[in-house]
């Protein structure tokens, strides 16, 4: 009797336990067990990743900065002068012609802002295009800190003995300015006139000779003259073709500027634009420049630099109007009328060129 009860009082304990809880699954009138409240999400989305090594043509920004497709990518170790500088324009000139119709290997090291803007080591088959432009003394060395690692460490150390390189040789940005002092004026020495028989009678043996070969010589020169003068004619019109294509796109660019300053005229100077008004105030797109950026190398120096300033002025202008209703209309109309001093020097070099 007693071991009957011993194994009943564990039985009797599971069955007060289990009987309630199954009289409350069979009843649909108890109340549902309390929820258990859930943390918030705080996780950031994940970024795309970036390859290690970006491939393609490019086009120069300025002198230390390349654009890939939508990718910016600037040359890791060195800094270039700005747009508005001199020289800043002629690094740009020089970068362009050193990547112009190549394809370029860009290593990853960094990131800018965003993923569209890169820092990194940009090559040119085996040739480092930051070492090139150091060596023509287009730019200048500029890094933060000592590199942590031993290829980072070699390409510091092939940038210092590139830029040392063009310091001791005065180019570029290292070259001196003359001054009135540094110009020395020699006169050429006078030479005694002379007159040597045996090479006069020398000359005169040889003369059918010497005749025969200056007639010869003056046919294939008027040939080849001619040839010159035919690819001289063709590449002049290639280039007046294209510089009226971006003095047009200059003058496109200039009217609507003046139309958006007569727009600004009337407004109270001291206030914001008001919204209605930003739809006036538009510039034009710049696609002709962009489309023949490459091409600036073919034009007189002195034009590809003054368009280059232009469209440099005109992207800065460009980035105000998008920020136009926070600025003050005396504030916006300075940055258009600055846009339509800095067309003059393009227009006046231009019309020249064309007259």
């Amino acid at each position: 009797m007693t071991h009957r009860l011993r194994l009943a009082l564990p039985l009797a304990a599971a069955l007060t336990v289990a009987v309630p809880a199954m009289a409350q699954e069979n009843n649909p009138t108890q109340p549902p067990p309390p929820a258990v409240p859930v943390g918030e999400v705080d996780g950031t989305p994940l970024e795309a990743l970036i390859p290690p090594t970006i491939e393609g043509s490019g086009r120069a920004i300025d002198g230390d900065e390349i654009a890939i497709g939508e990718i910016v990518f600037k040359l890791d170790g060195i800094a270039a002068p700005l747009m508005t500088v001199p020289m800043g324009p002629e690094a740009r000139v020089a970068l362009q012609a050193l990547i112009d119709g190549q394809r370029l290997s860009c290593d990853v090291i960094g990131r800018g802002v965003d993923a569209q803007h890169l820092d990194g080591v940009c090559r040119v088959g085996e040739d480092d295009v930051a070492e090139a432009m150091l060596a023509g003394g287009m730019v200048a060395v500029h890094r933060l800190g000592t590199a942590a690692d031993a290829d980072s460490r070699e390409r510091a150390a092939r940038y210092d003995a590139a830029e040392t390189e063009a310091r001791e040789r005065e180019l570029g940005i290292w070259a001196p300015v003359p001054t009135a002092d540094d110009i020395d004026i020699v006169a050429a020495p006078v030479e005694e006139p002379g007159i040597d028989r045996d090479l006069v009678r020398n000359w005169l043996s040889q003369l059918p000779l010497l005749v025969l070969a200056i007639a010869l010589g003056l046919w294939l020169a008027g040939r080849a003259g001619k040839r010159r003068l035919a690819r001289a004619a063709r590449r002049e019109n290639e280039v007046k073709a294209l510089l009226a294509l971006l003095l047009g796109e200059v003058l496109a660019i200039r009217a609507a500027t003046e139309a958006a300053l007569a727009t600004t005229a009337p407004l109270i100077q001291d206030l914001p634009i008001p919204t209605a008004q930003l739809a006036n105030i538009a510039l034009p797109e710049a696609t002709v420049f962009a489309a023949n950026a490459g091409r600036l190398k073919d034009l007189p120096r002195e034009v590809s630099v003054d368009l280059v300033q232009f469209y440099a002025r005109y992207q800065v202008v460009s980035r105000i109007l998008k920020q136009a209703s926070a600025l003050r209309c005396e504030q916006l109309r300075a940055s258009l009328e600055s846009l339509i001093v800095s067309s003059n020097e393009p227009m006046a070099r231009a019309e020249k060129l064309l007259a």
